[in-house]
């Protein structure tokens, strides 16, 4: 019998050790890849839209500007946006959050010299529609989430669309399920098609790549963006995977409840199930899905009497449901990788309940994604977009529909997702008034452009003799503005400053030799302030 050193044994054991962990790693990642080989699938590459280039702004035209810009300054929660408790309180549009869309291969940027084609960048984010369906399958036959739902119905309870970038930041938006919209595929021989709530679009065909595809177009078609995946989860996949994260801990200022249901004498028999006291709970999975699914929230006064919480509607609700994913994203994501037990469960409940495109690799895609966003803050690298609505009961009553007098703030929402950043500067965002020679042809060619463009007058107001040729008359905060004018213009006009013009209004005053017009982009350099001539 040979005896062995304990320099030997040692390395044996060592051996062995690793053995068994090589053995047992290769294991779970055999069952980590089976589990996401679970996930449906569906067809849906043929209805999604290739991811645009990103649009060329006026920040990578300016020689001297650097080619990022942040959201909206005049949040109260750092770059861009309202507090989310105004917010709250209004149910309409905001943004929350910090940086805009980055590209991937950015030829536009860097210290390319004056007069430099401009070409726009490769896509720099991509967008899901990820729809919460209200199936009740697997749900008690007593469960008060049933109530006013079948096992029949896969109605889209949830409609959002989440922007994630390629700097690893993310952007969300709600689409109420109430807003009224054309059916995709509805059309009539005169062309006419059929007007109704927009998660309708998701009960008019019998399998999920049916009802996906034709919300996918209605989507599309409505708002002007393009989605290039498309994800669905339903109420088990919610309240498992709350419970599979051993809940989510949230912060009530006063008891909180949905309406008690009709002739409820216990305060907590209500409508969703949900009820809370003050102070900070973990909410477990089937309080978390009452919560963001409650339509008629009342609070607790001092004096025990119940009155109504914020606003009972949608928008509320969808504020709500963007919130929670925030904050228990937040909680949860640090630890996920690094406690497989947890990430084990989440995986088994993905497999039963979740459904995807099949423009998602879901193995590649999924460690790509946790690479990406595995870091992400979700305060500040998360924006938060809300639509500005109003009622309406035309053709469809108790709808919604996108309020006309806001629409300069919608159409800047939409422009998020189409990889435009809030206050990135483009052509529709431009005012151009134009004198001089040619006006109302520069002008229409100019609109034709995006710019908003009038022909306005022989001479530029407040300017007695013509200029000897082009000019462009900018405020000096209009750098940007100017530049992307002139960027479209050959050869490059003069620059000259002018008293009562706004950072997005200049004036092309054109002289006895019109410029051309070109819709490519060149790198201009647009004098500063100090340099401007009067």
């Amino acid at each position: 019998m040979s005896h062995r050193s304990w320099r030997t044994r040692l390395i044996l054991v060592s051996l062995a050790i690793l053995t068994f962990l090589g053995a047992a790693a290769t294991g779970v990642s055999a069952y980590v890849l089976v589990q996401l080989g679970r996930i449906e699938r569906h067809e849906l590459a043929g209805v999604l839209t290739s991811a645009p280039q990103q649009p060329v702004t006026a920040a990578d035209v300016l020689v001297d500007q650097p080619s990022t810009m942040a959201a909206d300054p005049d949040s109260s929660t750092g770059a861009g946006g309202v507090s989310s408790g105004e917010a709250d309180m209004s149910g309409d549009g905001s943004v929350s959050g910090a940086p805009t869309d980055v590209a991937l291969d950015p030829p536009r940027a860097g210290d390319a010299p004056d007069g430099e084609a401009v070409l726009a960048g490769g896509p720099a984010g991509e967008n899901f529609l990820l729809v919460g369906t209200d199936s009740t399958l697997g749900l008690a036959a007593d469960d008060p989430l049933r109530a006013g739902h079948s096992d029949d119905n896969r109605l889209a309870d949830v409609i959002m669309v989440i922007r994630l970038r390629a700097d690893g930041t993310a952007a969300m938006m709600s689409i109420p399920r109430d807003l009224a919209a054309e059916i995709a595929g509805t059309s009539d021989i005169a062309g006419t098609g059929v007007v109704a709530k927009i998660n309708s679009a998701y009960n008019r065909d019998r399998t999920t790549a049916g009802r996906a595809a034709r919300l996918i177009d209605t989507v599309e078609e409505s708002l002007d963006i393009t989605l290039q995946h498309f994800v669905e989860v339903d109420f088990q996949a919610f309240l498992r995977l709350v419970d599979a994260i051993g809940g989510v801990t949230m912060s009530f200022d006063r008891p909180l409840r949905d309406q008690p249901k009709a002739n409820a004498t216990d305060p907590s028999d209500s409508r969703s199930g949900f009820f809370t006291g003050a102070g900070t709970h973990r909410l477990d999975g089937r309080q978390a899905l009452a919560y963001v699914r409650s339509r008629h929230l009342e609070e607790q006064l001092p004096d025990g009497t119940w009155q109504r919480h914020g606003v009972w509607n949608d928008l509320a609700r969808n504020d709500r449901q963007r919130e929670f994913m925030r904050i228990a994203a937040a909680q949860v994501a640090p630890g996920l990788f690094n406690n497989p037990i947890r990430l084990l469960s989440v995986l088994d409940i993905a497999a039963d309940h979740l459904s995807a495109s099949d423009t998602l690799s879901i193995s590649s895609d999924g460690l790509r994604f946790a690479s990406d966003f595995s870091d992400i803050d979700f305060g500040a690298d998360i924006e938060d977009y809300r639509l500005k609505l109003v009622d309406v009961h035309e053709p469809v009553r108790w709808s919604l529909g996108l309020d006309p007098q806001r629409a300069e703030h919608n159409q800047r929402v939409l422009d998020v997702f189409r990889g435009i950043g809030w206050d990135d500067i483009v052509e529709a965002r431009v005012r151009v008034q134009v004198t001089g020679t040619q006006r109302h042809r520069i002008a229409a060619e100019l609109s034709e452009l995006g710019f908003v463009a009038e022909a306005a007058g022989a001479l530029p107001p407040g300017v007695e003799a013509p200029p000897g040729g082009t000019v462009i008359y900018l405020d000096p905060e209009a750098r940007l503005s100017a530049g992307l004018l002139a960027s479209h213009l050959v050869p490059v006009p003069d620059f000259a400053g002018h008293d009562n013009l706004d950072a997005n209004t200049v004036i092309l005053h054109v002289g006895a030799e019109p410029p051309r017009i070109d819709p490519g982009y060149r790198r201009v350099d647009v004098p500063t302030a100090a340099d401007l001539t009067s």
